[in-house]
């Protein structure tokens, strides 16, 4: 038997959520939060677990619930058994936590339905979602946070906003967990963010991602459905704009853009060796963008590609998980952005769709990439081309981090990045120039 941290410890560092896999993990529980529960032969709590190794101090939510006994069923969900010879589970595995989750998250509602079952979807890879079963029916998903950091979430705020104005591009939000914590870089020496949400399950809904695959795998034409998608970008976009802050772009945003843009491609260089030949044209591209026209800034999706898309049946695409990009500081993914870096994320998406489908025809992808913008521009009445510079830089930008990411995992698909690279650049090169050619 061991006490409740090291119990936690060792189970903690071979969790697919855990960050610190490249280190020794130096952990100490923050807080243990007791948590009401209607299961009298269980206690269930919320634990906040601070790792004090690597280069920033990581903070992890572990809910837990404690029994006296053990069945062979909860065998798999087991984190250990501490010095008072209690077992203690992994608390979204065990029915206890999230009958007692829901009345944290809406309380009326949870008075309200009987709870006949809850699972945890597999397959995530930092977070924690469970499916509720209402009276038979899945109809409640809750995202409980594993990483956690001081601010808002947006994956919660915007899509809380969005189902609040009467929004159906989201799904219907259910309710939120707020969390307070000690943190010594904070003035006031308290954090606090979000420790959960819900929102209604969609059932039949379809992964955009997978659709896509399966559209490309047979050569079926999937036009109608990236113009359906472009159409409901451009609505989540208008409705943000109304519901949330935004503002004119000043001289020192378009410049820390830059900046950005730059870091990148520097990197990339240096990892990626082909896009050397390439970096003058690269560059190029981004001082065009910077000296253009820019739109107002405004919240956005912030990391969207086809799998952040559903199709529902009888209601068509739903857009989920504005988490922002997952390596951005909290505080850098609540600020207003610019629209098009959206819009560049699908036609990214689109180009991946059909690079990882052997045998495609090379017109699939650019049919998707037209159409996913048609359907933007009817909705929205933006005209891409007045901006036109901006998205080819944003969609630059995009192929160069996705050519970092392949080169350090995945080598095999280092080449659709890489493509998707020297076809934008050839598409604005003066007639007659030397086309560029980027091989793995």
């Amino acid at each position: 038997m061991s006490t409740t941290l090291e119990c936690v410890s060792d189970w903690m560092t071979r969790q697919r959520w855990y960050a610190g896999k490249g280190h020794v993990p130096r952990l100490r529980i923050l807080s243990a939060d007791p948590v009401p529960s209607d299961d009298p032969e269980s206690r269930v709590s919320i634990l906040l677990v601070m790792d004090d190794e690597g280069h920033v101090p990581t903070l992890y939510q572990v809910p837990i619930v404690e029994r006296s006994t053990l069945q062979p069923a909860e065998r798999p969900f087991l984190i250990g058994q501490n010095d008072d010879g209690d077992y203690i589970f992994d608390g979204p595995h065990d029915p206890a936590y999230p009958r007692a989750l829901l009345f944290l998250l809406a309380p009326d509602l949870a008075r309200e339905v009987t709870v006949t079952g809850s699972k945890v979807l597999s397959g995530e890879q930092s977070n924690t979602s469970i499916i509720y079963e209402i009276d038979g029916t899945p109809s409640i998903i809750c995202k409980v946070f594993r990483t956690l950091h001081n601010g808002d979430n947006p994956d919660v705020t915007l899509q809380a906003a969005l189902s609040a104005a009467g929004s159906t591009a989201v799904p219907r939000f259910v309710g939120q967990v707020r969390g307070e914590w000690d943190d010594v870089g904070q003035p006031s020496g308290r954090a606090a963010g979000h420790l959960a949400f819900a929102q209604e399950f969609l059932a039949g809904a379809d992964d955009g991602w997978k659709v896509a695959l399966q559209y490309a795998a047979n050569g079926s034409d999937f036009t109608d459905l990236a113009r359906a998608l472009g159409a409901q970008t451009a609505r989540v976009h208008s409705g943000l704009a109304s519901v949330m802050p935004s503002n004119e772009t000043s001289a020192d945003d378009i410049a820390a853009f830059g900046v950005s843009w730059a870091r990148r491609l520097t990197l990339a260089t240096r990892e990626v060796p082909a896009l050397l030949e390439s970096r003058a044209e690269i560059e190029a591209v981004y001082e065009t963008a910077r000296t253009g026209v820019w739109p107002r800034l405004q919240r956005i999706h912030g990391d969207f590609h086809l799998g952040q898309a559903l199709l529902v049946p009888d209601r068509g695409w739903v857009l989920v998980d504005f988490e922002g990009e997952p390596l951005r500081p909290m505080n850098e993914r609540d600020r207003p952005d610019v629209a098009l870096r959206d819009v560049a994320g699908a036609l990214r998406s689109f180009d991946y769709a059909a690079g990882a489908t052997p045998g495609i025809s090379a017109d699939w992808a650019p049919a998707c990439r037209d159409a996913f913008v048609a359907g933007y521009l009817a909705e929205s009445g933006v005209d891409i081309e007045v901006f036109r510079p901006l998205l080819d830089a944003f969609e630059l930008d995009k192929a160069v981090y996705e050519a970092i990411y392949e080169a350090r995992n995945r080598p095999d698909w280092l080449a659709i990045p890489l493509r998707g690279i020297a076809q934008l650049l050839d598409s604005r090169r003066v007639e007659g120039a030397p086309a560029a050619r980027l091989e793995a």
